[in-house]
């Protein structure tokens, strides 16, 4: 079983870097440099060729290049057969494979050729299955019918990585993160079929692996949030899983990033995550109610109100302002699979949108104790097929809300368990000048977030201002960008070459930058300096999620209280080469903390 699940890892990635070869711009070469006309009759050279690279020794570079040199020799006996393509044309399936070739985006001539050819090579294998030649064990063409097999699922692969690497031109943009991006996916499914189940190791690297990753794998944008559920009256939208970008992230795989959108009087049905959520309202209002048992607790929410939700907690929310829509931040924490999220609804739209359409009537019958014709109306008599999201009426809004007066305060009669909301402008700024402010609360602040280990901040930096250099000693902060425009530069050692010189490290740091915008997210890992500007036309406002964040503190590199202030005057000398009065001056120079005036840029710095 190992061996045939190895075997089959190999042709999986045979196949991946035909795919890959259709979709990127590799320039038109000769036909026959990947694939050229096969025989895959047993007992052929060309079989035993291929049979021979499948069970030779060695990674599997070696094995792709020993195929490649059986697919040359075979490519020149064809042409001096003069035979060609054309095989198959009356089989539907051959059709319809080489009119998906047609189809391939930016692909040139001989590249669509190349994917033809792989649709002959499945045809060969599917005559040979009718007549019996390629069945049974040891069958003449197993290993090239496990390629043709594999070809749609590595298909979804390559637009699952087309989509993980900056859209759907990302292997044209970041091809080091696209090639990157295949191979862990296909390493993955190979462990599986190999029956590996162990996760990959977890031993110190080099740092030219992550440089395959991307330019900036720590720059989210729109087309990044993979999960979406969007209708007329709000939107969800979750953050691909970190660690689906990037190896570097793996101590936040359990976390996630979403944004929640309702528009004015609209309603969110009940559900629940298997995820502890922490919620910022950025703009709007709204009502919170939150099921716990025997307790139902509602909470009249606003802008800069923090809330959180624990796992497995059924929640329901209604924006309840006639004009300004409803926006959440949200820091998703996974409390079953790492970084894989479940959202659980008890209904709003059609029959299948409710789990208890997973149960049989029967059991619904027996469950709540009525006949099945009260029982249907659970899963299959929903009257309203708006979705989760449903607009409400005047009526509706104040019965929610709590402004109903024929009920008790707060909300009628309840047993809560002390879960509420905490606002950000409850203390004062932990800084505030002219060119910035920012808010910062913790578990002191808010017992909530030791739950699930996050602190959270928010930004306010004023147009041509800028926040840093600072940076974070324990927790990774996740960056939202709510409002504005503006960039940031961090200082990266993954995505510089580390050299050595005598045996000695020799440490080496890449600029990481990009523009902001609304709805960018940003990932700056513990212990990376980094800059946030905001544009010369906008403020902008950025909301910080510190994750992993016990016991952290961030230390600003500039400005008044810079760790560089408390040198000794020998440990600057030393570190810079220069008189310590010189440095002083320059260390001392700047008297504001954490906000300063950006520099002056001209042309299209913030596009």
């Amino acid at each position: 079983m190992e061996v045939k699940g190895k075997i089959c890892f190999v042709f999986m990635l045979f196949v991946a870097i035909l795919l890959v070869s259709a979709t990127l711009s590799l320039g038109s070469g000769e036909l026959g440099s990947k694939y050229g006309p096969s025989s895959t009759e047993p007992g052929s050279d060309y079989y035993a060729c291929k049979l021979k690279c499948v069970k030779m020794s060695g990674g599997v570079d070696e094995k792709l290049k020993c195929r490649n040199e059986c697919e040359e020799k075979q490519m020149q006996k064809e042409r001096e057969k003069g035979s060609g393509f054309g095989s198959g044309e009356t089989d539907p399936d051959y059709r319809g494979c080489k009119a998906e070739c047609e189809k391939i985006p930016g692909a040139v001539e001989s590249e669509r050729l190349r994917c033809k050819k792989g649709c002959e090579d499945y045809h060969d294998e599917k005559q040979k299955r009718e007549r019996g030649g390629g069945q049974g064990r040891g069958g003449g063409g197993q290993y090239d019918i496990v390629f043709a097999e594999e070809t749609q699922g590595l298909r979804k692969m390559v637009g699952e990585c087309h989509q993980s690497c900056q859209g759907s031109q990302g292997e044209q943009q970041h091809p080091q993160c696209f090639q990157s991006c295949i191979q862990k996916r296909l390493q993955e499914q190979g462990r599986r079929q190999t029956g590996d189940t162990r996760r990959p190791e977890t031993t110190p690297r080099t740092d030219k692996p992550y440089r395959q990753q991307s330019n900036n794998p720590y720059v989210f944008e729109d087309h990044h949030f993979t999960a979406r559920l969007e209708t007329e009256h709000g939107n969800l939208r979750v953050l691909q899983k970190f660690t689906d970008r990037s190896e570097l992230f793996n101590g936040i795989e359990k976390y996630r990033a979403a944004f929640l959108e309702a528009e004015p009087q609209t309603f969110v049905v009940p559900n629940h995550w298997d995820a502890d959520v922490l919620a910022f309202v950025a703009n709007g209002q709204g009502t919170i109610t939150l099921i716990e048992g025997d307790s139902r607790q509602s909470h009249n929410i606003k802008r800069g109100d923090l809330f959180h939700v624990p796992a497995g907690i059924t929640a329901y929310l209604i924006n309840t302002d006639n004009n300004e829509r409803l926006v959440l931040a949200k820091i998703l924490h996974s409390v079953s699979v790492p970084g894989d999220l479940q959202l659980f609804s008890v209904g709003g739209g059609d029959a299948e949108s409710s789990y208890y359409n997973a149960f049989s009537i029967e059991v619904l019958e027996a469950a709540f104790g009525v006949d099945r014709e009260s029982a249907h109306k659970m899963v299959g008599q929903q009257k309203l097929q708006q979705g989760m999201f449903k607009k409400v009426t005047e009526e509706q809004v104040r019965s929610l809300s709590g402004d109903d007066k024929s009920r008790g305060w707060p909300f009628g009669d309840r047993k809560g368990k002390g879960r509420g909301t905490h606002s950000i402008y409850k203390n004062e700024p932990s800084v505030a000048n002219e060119n910035g402010i920012l808010h910062e609360v913790d578990s002191k602040d808010f017992p909530d977030l030791r739950d699930i280990n996050v602190a959270f901040s928010l930004f306010n930096i004023t147009q041509g201002s800028m926040a840093g250099p600072f940076y974070n000693t324990k927790a990774t902060m996740v960056l939202m960008v709510s409002n504005g425009g503006g960039r940031f530069e961090m200082a990266c050692p993954h995505l510089a070459e580390q050299g050595t010189r005598g045996g000695q490290i020799n440490p080496r740091y890449e600029q990481v930058s990009s523009e902001l915008r609304r709805g960018t997210v940003v990932v700056i890992p513990a212990g990376h300096p980094v800059v946030i500007e905001a544009s010369n036309e906008q403020n902008l406002e950025v909301i910080g999620f510190g994750l992993n964040s016990d016991e952290n503190e961030w230390f600003p590199l500039t400005g008044r209280d810079n760790i560089l202030s408390q040198w000794e005057d020998e440990a600057l000398e030393l570190t810079f080469g220069f008189p310590a009065s010189e440095l002083q001056s320059v260390i001392q120079k700047q008297n504001k903390k954490l906000f300063f005036k950006a520099p002056e840029r001209s042309g299209r710095a913030f596009a």
